[in-house]
């Protein structure tokens, strides 16, 4: 306690030190409290349901074969869960839905149908009205239970309970709004929560046979997941599941193999039969994420380090008295330490504050913008226990990396020696070539802020080249217009006449060049791969066979329309595009436009039109249906990150039906595109009132705002931020130390001075010793920075291995600014009067 109290006072009786202290430990904690809260968020904090711990993943797969995964059917779940023995207090069934809020534009909303004892398996009931009845759950009684963001979007009426919502495939009675913060059994909260039973209406079409899922064992379309009975865990289940495991072993009638159920821990974001791995492929990169942020607070602490040693320069003879009178080595740096930890005790608190801040804006930039889709799930990040725990240890970790090294030193000192010790002999030894301490931690300071901002300058390389990446087609002011009606259930005939009538109606509007459709669209949300053989030919005879012999080759596939490629700014290379009837008539001849590319797979060297192509049917090979190809266009690129383009495949509508379509609409030259994209919205209500349109962007827009090119703009931010802060505390650390080793020379440059040295002889003398130790800690920093780079390579698109702009340009950067930051003590050192300087000390 006695330690305390004269730590404070210590601390106390220099605010200088201890604000500069505090505020450059509360940039790397609250830097690295803020990654780890985002972290914390998707890849670790639990679900916000009662004992989560409980919750277990149930999947099956074949005995024979481990890693073949399958969803669960209604039946299986009825079975199991009417078990008498077995593992699990409770058992629900989920399945996830897309359903269409009527609007202006049909809005797509996420829906997940559960089984009636959902919400009360995982502990939580709704805050407004009640959860789904057991009636509820087969009867397909049009209820709906809202999320909590779901019902804030729409007003926030706590009057809302048995109200009707409006969906496209009729009304629903909304009979709870669930509490905020749930999200159900995975992390991404759907809009609503629907019973099973209403899987029939959203997946019949009118004047259809019902799927009859609730008795077909075949139709496995829901996930499983149940809660442990007490004493059992994901390492001792298997036995218990012995009981479940002998009944549920009897074949399905359609598949013949017998099958196993196992628990692993619960998805949070896959919606499948098969387990989710890695966090969705996000761990790689938070731990990239972590790892830089981590830099920071090395940075910070090597910063603090050098002020610690600084500040223990001024305080050698107030140590050396106190040893004199009595006091225990252990006891001096137990004291230190002590100021020590309350300093990063200071730190991480201000570092909290810091974190906070820094989470709402990184969730402001996030969620802005027109790109982000309605219902993108709003992450909690406020921090809980984990990221106090983690603030704790990273303030403990700063302790002994700033604090112990000079506190051992100074416990160490000589008591005769350092009594009689002058102060400008802290300033010796550097200049006969050696690294004192502080030198080192100012080198490790450059080498670190060069890493973190060569990664700034390449994510930021990253997303310019993102934003101006070439698909392949052009943009221009083209826009799109999306229908999807399965959210209506409309039958073929009818959509099949609406699309052609569309694409008539819009063609026709003054302004337009020419309008077409497609299933998808390059750098949209979706790509379809499928495999594909040369046409007619049996199936392979075994995993090394030739084209010849029918192996299959993997090609992006795409339903288009008439005009298509003249539409979206493709060019032929030979051949045609489709014909009228052949995107009309379901009974046309069978054709398919591809790529060069895959051309150059299929019939290397050889002319590809006219020859025939096939995708593997049910009993592969012959049984497929053959296809001619017409046409041959060159490839483009589907994914942002895709190394090279794609093969591709084009097939006509008439050949395969879609019901969910984007219309490309081609703009002509000096025409408004915003006012082309209302007179089109409008035509098309005109033209069917219950039309579902999902979407009208332009091209820019929805590349701008994808996903991928998002994420790579977050990277960029989040980055430039790291590097900036790093540069910032670097040039902190380097402009401290000159200014402390200046300042105690104070008595050598006057002699020097009173020797005739000019003004600026001084300046060059201290600068020339400056660029030796900062280009010694660039040549590190490079070193570091092509291991940052190898580690972010799979983050950037297309970046360079060695990018020397970056790799010439960022260390000249950093060496003029830190001869810039030791030019300034430098500079008034040598306006110092030689006189004074020679009474100095």
């Amino acid at each position: 306690m006695n330690d305390l109290k004269f730590a404070i006072r210590q601390l106390a009786k220099n605010p200088g030190f201890t604000a500069i202290a505090v505020a450059v430990l509360a940039i790397g904690i609250g830097v690295n409290a803020t990654i780890f809260s985002i972290i914390n968020t998707v890849l670790i904090k639990p679900l916000s349901v009662r004992h989560p711990e409980q919750l277990v993943g149930i999947y099956q797969h074949d005995r024979d074969n481990p890693d073949a995964f399958n969803l669960f059917s209604y039946p299986d779940f009825a079975d199991l869960r009417s078990s008498k023995e077995g593992a699990f207090t409770e058992l629900f069934e989920f399945g996830l839905a897309s359903v269409g809020l009527q609007g202006e534009l049909t809005e797509r909303i996420s829906a997940s149908l559960v089984s009636a004892n959902y919400f009360s398996a995982l502990g939580v009931l709704p805050a407004l009205g009640r959860g789904f009845l057991p009636e509820e759950e087969t009867s397909g009684t049009p209820v709906a239970v809202l999320s909590h963001s779901f019902w804030t979007r729409l007003g926030a009426d706590p009057s809302i309970v048995g109200r009707n919502l409006k969906l496209t495939r009729g009304d629903v009675t909304v009979v709870g709004v669930m509490p905020q913060g749930f999200t159900g059994a995975q992390l991404r909260a759907p809009a609503l929560f629907l019973p099973l039973g209403m899987a029939e209406t959203l997946t019949s079409n009118p004047g259809q046979p019902a799927s009859g899922f609730l008795t077909d064992r075949g139709d496995r379309r829901f996930m499983l997941m149940g809660r442990l009975k007490p004493g059992l865990n994901l390492a001792n289940v298997d036995g218990a599941l012995s009981a479940l495991n002998q009944p549920f072993a009897i074949p399905d009638p359609k598949e013949p193999k017998p099958r196993k159920l196992v628990c692993t821990p619960p998805a949070r974001f896959n919606f499948g039969g098969q387990p989710e791995r890695s966090g969705n492929g996000l761990a790689p990169l938070a731990s990239f994420a972590f790892g830089l942020s981590t830099l920071i607070l090395f940075i910070a602490c090597l910063n603090l380090a050098n002020m610690m040693l600084a500040r223990g320069a001024a305080r050698r003879k107030e140590i050396a008295i106190r040893l004199a009178l009595g006091a225990g080595r252990r006891r001096i740096l137990s004291q230190l330490l002590t100021e020590g930890f309350l300093l990063a005790l200071l730190g991480g608190a201000a570092g909290l504050l810091v974190s906070i801040e820094a989470t709402n804006l990184l969730a402001a930039f996030i969620y802005s913008g027109s790109g982000m889709p309605p219902d993108f799930p709003r992450f909690d990040l406020a921090p809980d226990w984990r990221v106090l725990l983690v603030l704790l240890l990273l303030s403990g970790l700063a302790t002994l990396c700033f604090a112990l090294g000079p506190a051992w030193k100074l416990a160490r000192l000589d008591v005769s020696s350092d009594l009689k010790r002058h102060g400008s002999e802290e300033a010796r030894g550097t200049r006969s070539g050696r690294l004192g301490a502080r030198e080192v931690l100012a080198l490790g300071q450059m080498a670190s802020a060069l890493a973190l901002l060569v990664a700034a300058a390449l994510f930021s390389r990253s997303a310019i080249n993102a934003a101006l990446a070439n698909p392949g087609f052009e943009f221009g002011s083209n826009f799109y217009l999306s229908l999807d009606t399965s959210l209506t259930g409309h039958p073929e005939p009818r959509v099949r006449d609406l699309i052609r009538t569309a694409t008539e109606q819009l063609s026709a509007l003054p302004g337009v060049e020419s309008v077409s459709y497609a299933m998808n669209i390059p750098f949209g949300d979706s790509a379809w791969d499928r495999p594909v053989q040369l046409g007619g030919v049996p199936p392979p005879s075994n995993a090394a066979a030739t084209l010849a012999e029918g192996k299959e080759l993997s090609a992006t596939y795409n339903i288009i329309g008439a005009d298509y490629f003249r539409t979206i700014g493709i060019p032929l290379r030979r051949g045609r595009e489709f014909e009228r009837r052949e995107v009309e008539l379901t009974n046309a001849s069978r054709v398919a436009i591809i790529s060069q590319n895959l051309a150059d797979q299929l019939w290397p060297g050889q002319e590809p039109l006219g020859r025939s192509i096939q995708f593997p049917g049910p009993g592969r090979g012959a049984s497929a249906t053959v296809m001619t190809v017409v046409g041959v266009v060159p490839p483009i690129r589907w994914r942002l990150f895709d190394k090279r383009p794609r093969a591709e495949i084009y097939i006509p509508l008439g050949q395969e039906f879609r019901a969910d379509l984007k219309l490309h609409v081609r703009v002509a030259p000096g025409a408004n595109p915003a006012k082309l994209m209302t007179a089109a919205r409008d035509e098309l209500r005109r033209l069917a009132p219950w039309i579902p349109l999902t979407e009208v962007k332009t091209l820019v827009a929805l590349h701008r705002d994808g996903p991928m090119v998002r994420v790579v703009r977050l990277g960029s931010m989040l980055f430039g931020a790291f590097g900036g802060l790093a540069m910032l505390l670097s040039l902190l650390g380097i402009y401290g130390l000159k200014a402390y080793a200046v300042a105690s020379r104070t008595r050598e440059i006057g002699i020097r001075m009173a020797l005739g040295a000019s003004t600026r002889d001084v300046v060059a003398m201290i600068l020339r010793e400056s660029t030796w130790l900062t280009g010694l800690g660039l040549g590190v920093g490079l070193l570091l920075a092509l291991a940052v780079r190898k580690l972010a390579g799979g983050f950037l698109y297309g970046v360079p291995a060695i990018e020397p702009l970056t790799f010439s340009v960022i260390p000249l950067l950093l060496l003029a600014t830190a001869l810039v930051a030791c030019a300034i003590p430098a500079r008034r050192a040598a306006k110092v009067d030689p006189m004074e300087a020679l009474r100095y000390e």
